[in-house]
C-alpha cells in the first residue's frame, strides 16, 4: 500500500533505524491465571509485555494486525483500527484511531479503553508506544521479517486472546497453500528479479525485509539480497550489472505500466535490461501491493501472485 511504502522510505531516510530492528521469537508465558507475558528480542534487548487476562478489547494500529486477528477468529475483540484497514469488510466499519495525517492518536486509543494495543514496528512513532505503556496499556509490536514469523505472531495472538485453535488452523492452512506453491515451482530455475518500492531514487528490498522473503519463497532471486539494509537504494549501474530477468513494481510509485521503462526519461538505460526486453514487468494494483506489503494471512496471495508471474509454466 502507498502509505506503508512511503512510511518505510521515510523511516529509512529520516531516522535510519529500520535496518537495526530485529524481532525475535515471542514466547507467551502464562504467569498466573489472570495474566500472560510475551517476550521478544528488540535490538538485542529482551522486551517483556505483561497482558491482563482475559483480553476483551483490542485496538489495532495496522492492517496487518487486524487481518491476523480476524483470521484466527478473534476479530470480535477488535474495537478500533485505522482508515487504512480494508480486509475483512467488518474491519472497515470499526471506529478509527488516528489523526488526519494518518498518525495514531493516543487520545483516541485511550478513549477505546483497550486491554491490548497491537502496533507495527517502523510505522507507529516510538513515542506513541511509550505514551501508551506509561498509561499502563500493554502494547505488542509486530514486524515479521519472514513468513515463519507471521506464523509465530499468529500463534502468539491465539494464546493471548484465547483463540489458540483458530490460530493453529490458520497457520496450518497458510503452510499448506505455500507448500503447494513451492512444490509447483520446484522443477523450474529461479528467476532474478528487481522489486521497486520507489522510482527516483530507486528504493528496493534487501536482506531482512519481509518482501525479500516472499520473493525467495515464490522462486525469485532478489538482485538486492546482498545489499546492506532491508530497504536500500539501488543504483542504475547495479541494476544494469545484475540485469534482472523480471521487474515487479509496487503500487504508489507513479509507474502504471511497462511504458515507463520503454519510453520514459531513463528508457535508454533500461533498454538492455532482460526484463524490459522480454516484457517481464509486473506493476501491482492496490490489492496486490496490500498483499505484498501487509504481512499476515493474505501473504499467501502475494506468494501465489509472484510465483505465477515468475513461473507461469508451473501453473498452466
Amino acid at each position: 500500500m502507498e502509505r506503508r511504502t512511503i512510511a518505510i522510505i521515510v523511516t529509512v531516510v529520516v531516522i535510519a533505524v529500520i535496518s537495526s530492528v530485529a524481532f525475535g521469537i515471542r514466547t507467551p508465558q502464562p504467569t498466573s491465571p489472570d495474566k500472560i507475558t510475551v517476550t521478544y528480542d528488540l535490538d538485542g534487548q529482551n522486551v517483556s509485555v505483561t497482558i491482563p487476562l482475559p483480553v476483551k478489547r483490542v485496538v489495532s494500529m495496522d492492517p496487518s494486525n487486524t487481518q491476523m486477528m480476524f483470521a484466527i477468529g478473534a476479530g470480535n475483540l477488535v474495537v478500533a483500527d485505522t482508515s487504512y484497514d480494508w480486509w475483512p469488510e467488518n474491519a472497515t466499519k470499526l471506529p478509527k484511531v488516528e489523526m488526519d495525517n494518518g498518525t495514531a492518536s493516543v487520545e483516541e486509543v485511550v478513549a477505546m479503553n483497550p486491554d491490548l494495543v497491537l502496533a507495527y514496528g517502523g510505522i507507529q512513532p516510538p513515542q506513541i508506544i511509550d505514551q501508551l505503556e506509561n498509561l499502563s496499556i500493554p502494547v505488542l509490536v509486530f514486524q515479521p521479517q519472514n513468513i515463519q514469523q507471521i506464523y509465530q505472531d499468529m500463534l502468539v495472538l491465539g494464546n493471548v486472546t484465547g483463540h489458540q485453535k483458530g490460530a493453529v488452523n490458520e497457520v496450518n492452512s497458510m503452510k499448506q497453500k505455500i507448500e503447494g506453491v513451492e512444490q509447483k515451482i520446484a522443477p523450474y530455475p529461479k528467476v532474478s528479479v528487481l522489486y521497486m518500492l520507489w522510482p527516483n531514487p530507486i528504493y528496493t528490498v534487501g536482506p531482512g525485509s519481509f518482501i525479500n522473503n516472499i520473493l525467495q519463497v515464490a522462486g525469485g532471486i532478489n538482485i538486492a539480497q546482498n545489499l546492506s539494509s532491508p530497504y536500500p537504494i539501488i543504483s542504475m549501474e547495479q541494476i544494469i550489472y545484475d540485469n534482472p530477468q523480471a521487474i515487479i513494481v509496487d503500487n504508489g510509485t507513479g509507474i502504471n505500466n511497462i511504458s515507463y521503462f520503454e519510453s520514459g526519461s531513463q528508457a535508454v538505460l533500461w533498454a538492455n535490461i532482460t526484463a524490459v526486453k522480454t516484457g517481464m514487468v509486473m506493476v501491482f494494483n492496490v490489492t496486490e501491493s496490500n498483499w505484498m506489503d501487509e504481512p499476515g494471512p493474505l501473504t499467501v496471495y502475494a506468494v501465489i501472485t509472484v510465483a505465477e508471474f515468475l513461473h507461469p509454466q508451473a501453473f498452466q
